[in-house]
């Protein structure tokens, strides 16, 4: 059942200024990097966002080592650390002067998904950005299933850049299926609208199995209307088709250069974490995508 508009703009009050501002603001950012190039697209986005946002920034790279490895064969582990405090040396290269809340942090392990929840619950972050389909510890992120893993086991949001990502300067693509959680996203897509001065499309996609489509449509226009009375210049459309293909076919045709999601939902979007679809979202898009997750 569709909310009343009185009902909606008390949600949206209630979210705005009680549970996201916090998340939604980004000031604390974990970067999970395997210091190859497939990392680069995340790297840079890590070090945009906490220069704009004056964020604190926590650099992780995860050395692959096993108990029985530092037992019989510290030498190898040894290779691994120095492995890793190069990769940490090179980001902070990269940095420069832009990022005075850098913090590197060189973490041991043999299961990426665990060691990027426990730095993130122990950096208290709001978000965790990694690269997309890496070509060591950090590939297995990266094939569908086990990115929803860590979306999963993170308490906070997870943005997803693939090798040639960069910050977004055109616009942003928020997809909404009417539930608290796409509202959660729909506060975050807003206020890194207004931060970076970019306009904001709002889609709701009516699958075959969702809502008629005219009740879709109204999901979407009602976060237009929040939106655009806190100062967004937001737009909606209402697609119909298979959720994931039509969201990065949105994004693309609207010229968008990320596209923000809530974790959950009641209609399309909650499959979006979940095998097939939430591969093709974060595989096929060519921009960032950020799951935002509602606390």
């Amino acid at each position: 059942m569709l909310m009343t508009a009185n009902h909606a703009a008390q949600t949206w009050k209630s979210i705005v200024t009680q549970q996201l501002p916090p998340l939604a603001r980004f000031e604390n950012i974990v970067l999970a990097t395997d210091g190859t190039d497939i990392s680069a697209g995340a790297v840079k986005v890590a070090l945009h966002m906490t220069s704009r946002c004056g964020s604190q920034l926590t650099v992780m790279h995860m050395a692959p080592t096993h108990p029985s490895v530092a037992v019989y064969n510290p030498s190898a582990v040894e290779q691994v650390e120095q492995a890793g405090r190069e990769v940490l040396k090179q980001v902070e290269a990269q940095a420069g002067t832009a990022c005075v809340n850098c913090a590197p942090v060189l973490r041991h392990g043999d299961e990426p998904v665990r060691e990027i929840a426990t730095q993130a619950e122990e950096s208290q972050a709001d978000l965790v950005i990694m690269g997309r389909r890496g070509v060591h510890w950090l590939e297995r992120l990266m094939l569908g299933e086990v990115a929803a893993r860590v979306v999963g086991h993170v308490h906070c949001s997870v943005m997803v850049v693939p090798k040639d990502g960069d910050m977004w300067q055109k616009g942003i693509l928020l997809a909404v299926d009417g539930s608290r959680h796409s509202d959660a996203a729909a506060v975050a897509a807003g206020n890194l609208a207004k931060r970076c001065g970019l306009p904001l499309t709002v889609l709701a996609v009516c699958a075959s199995d969702d809502l008629k489509c005219d009740m879709v449509k109204a999901l979407a226009d009602r976060v237009r209307d929040l939106l655009r009375a806190d100062g967004v210049a937001a737009d909606s459309l209402a697609l119909e088709g298979k959720v994931a293909e039509t969201v990065v076919k949105a994004a693309r045709d609207a010229d968008c250069d990320l596209i923000v999601v809530g974790s959950h939902g009641r209609t399309g979007l909650d499959r979006l974490l979940m095998g097939s679809v939430s591969q093709q979202v974060m595989v096929e898009a060519t921009c960032p995508v950020l799951v935002v997750k509602n606390p």
